[in-house]
């Protein structure tokens, strides 16, 4: 279609989700969608040039394919209208919908068409933000109906996920009971076999990992599972894996599910929720492991368990700040008990979980000496700082600099809020001149639109600007300076140093492997440590 100068190449997006398709509403069938928005287009002299079909997705997301398409295909020019049915079938959340309506379909001058809402956005409607939140209730609605159902369910023992655990499938005349998978069950039945044998997580997964056999997702073709090119693509068996198998009442036919939940009804994120919030029904399906075995199991795994505590984590001062230099994960510590005296040492747990697997190295060094390094170390950087830092001066002259750029940052503010002013009065007058008939409607489309474009942009760095201003009045010089002089003084003043005063200054320990040799490099919270760091290298 030809509007003015402007030549419309559309796009018909039509969806419909699950809740539609139980309801067997035939307005809203893609069929009904489709006959509304080919009439509509023919009637208004449209050119259709591509359809996308999203059928079975929600409008919660925009998640999906072929709405992704479409987004491509803006991106690389072939269409510039989007029209729907209505606006709930571009999305029922109103915050993402209305963020694709009145901010990326401008930026990339689109035109958007919702047929029965009566909204085209050449015209504009000072209603759709009503429109788009009474979707949003329904969306809130139906998500809050659906998680009624699903916990009715859970309750009563019914599986109601996509991918039963390992071990088992879904029963073909009912998908929700589950039946036990023969070759999968071979492979639990060895863990719990091998645990019990007295072999640790850790040795199990090299077995598994060495005999090929293929991890739970590739064996259950998950998505992501299609991903997985480690091992010849049968994918590392990782501790986490083996210790939750082990730990999962799934294996002795109790059904164990609301283990996690979605963050909010719009989003996809989930967190896991604790073990008293789990929904556990007992003898729901065929067990793979006797309660005999999974008691002593759980047991086994009880005395084995290790839960860090203050205490704990003091008995290494440098725990969760070592980094391995070649991979980037972090160093462990590692205790061998000896005749004479236990040998402490670092070890990589990335190597540790993957072995050669993981292209890293054990990247073992003796703890107990880099331990004593670093304290006498820090002592050394603690009395030059004290020595050479004139507390006084260094206020005076953080002070001096942070005035300074609060004053430039400003400076600044001010010319950004003189160029918004400039751009609304323009943009106002292009109006009047509308009005007036002395310009064009599509010349003030394109040229308000345009200063539109520069307006946000401004407000964008103006609002940059602010927040600036803010973290810079929050963190000024010299609160950062204090910061770094009380950091120094507790670890100074205490005579056996702490892991929380150590972690006060270091920000991280990295220890590269170089074969023959280890080096050590320490990385400082304050840069007045740094400085004083590389005087003393």
């Amino acid at each position: 279609m030809v509007t003015g100068n402007k030549i419309y190449n559309c796009g018909n997006y039509l969806r419909l989700s699950k809740e539609d398709l139980g309801r067997n509403d035939e307005s809203s069938s893609i069929q009904s969608q489709r006959m509304i928005i080919e009439g509509f287009a023919k009637h208004n002299n449209l050119n259709i040039v591509k359809e996308y079909v999203d059928d079975g997705y929600s409008g919660g997301n925009f998640d999906r394919p072929a709405f992704k398409q479409m987004i491509d295909d803006i991106e690389n020019g072939i269409i510039n209208c989007v029209i729907t049915k209505d606006l709930s079938r571009l999305g029922r959340e109103m915050y993402k919908t209305g963020k694709y309506i009145e901010e990326y379909f401008l930026e990339h001058n689109v035109r958007y068409i919702a047929i029965n809402d009566s909204y085209d956005s050449n015209i504009g409607d000072s209603m759709l933000g009503l429109r788009l939140g009474v979707n949003d209730l329904y969306l809130r609605d139906v998500s809050k109906k659906v998680r009624s159902s699903f916990r009715v369910k859970q309750e009563k023992g019914e599986y109601i996920g996509s991918f039963p655990c390992f071990g088992y499938i879904k029963d073909p005349n009912d998908k929700h009971k589950l039946i036990v998978d023969p070759e999968a069950a071979k492979v639990v039945k060895l863990i719990y076999q091998l645990y019990l044998e007295g072999l640790g997580v850790t040795k199990i997964c090299r077995r598994l990992t060495d005999e090929k056999i293929p991890i739970p997702i590739v064996y259950k073709k998950e998505p992501r599972g299609l991903a997985v090119t480690e091992n010849d693509g049968f994918g590392i068996w990782k501790n986490a894996t083996v210790r939750n198998i082990l730990k999962s009442q799934m294996y002795i036919g109790n059904m164990v599910q609301h283990t996690h939940e979605k963050i909010s009804y719009n989003q996809k994120k989930c967190r896991h929720l604790k073990s008293d919030d789990h929904i556990i029904v007992e003898n729901t399906h065929e067990p793979i492991i006797s309660k005999e075995d999974f008691n002593m199991v759980q047991k086994l795994l009880k005395d084995k368990s290790y839960t860090p505590n203050e205490k704990n984590l003091d008995r290494f001062l440098l725990s969760g700040m070592m980094f391995c230099g070649k991979c980037g994960h972090t160093l462990g510590v590692s205790v061998k008990k000896t005749k004479s005296k236990p040998s402490i040492y670092t070890h990589c747990n990335h190597y540790l979980r993957k072995g050669v697997q993981s292209e890293c190295t054990p990247n073992r060094l003796n703890y107990s000496l880099l331990e004593n390094d670093i304290v006498h170390f820090l002592n050394e950087i603690g009395e030059e700082f004290i020595k050479h830092y004139d507390i006084r001066n260094l206020v005076e002259d953080s002070v001096y600099v942070y005035n300074r750029d609060i004053e430039d940052m400003e400076k600044e503010l001010e010319i950004v809020n003189n160029n918004i002013n400039k751009k609304i009065n323009i943009i106002s007058n292009l109006y009047n001149d509308k009005v007036e008939g002395i310009i064009s409607l599509d010349i003030y489309k394109n040229l308000s639109n345009n200063h539109e474009k520069e307006l946000q942009q401004l407000k964008i760095k103006k609002e940059n600007l602010e927040n600036k201003l803010n973290a810079f009045a929050d963190k000024s010089k010299e609160k950062e300076f204090t910061k770094c002089r009380n950091a120094v003084e507790e670890f100074m003043k205490l005579k056996t140093p702490s892991r929380s005063t150590i972690k006060n200054l270091i920000s991280s320990v990295v220890v590269y492997d170089n074969g023959d040799s280890k080096e050590v490099k320490v990385f400082f919270k304050f840069k007045e440590l740094t400085n004083i760091a590389s005087q003393l290298s």
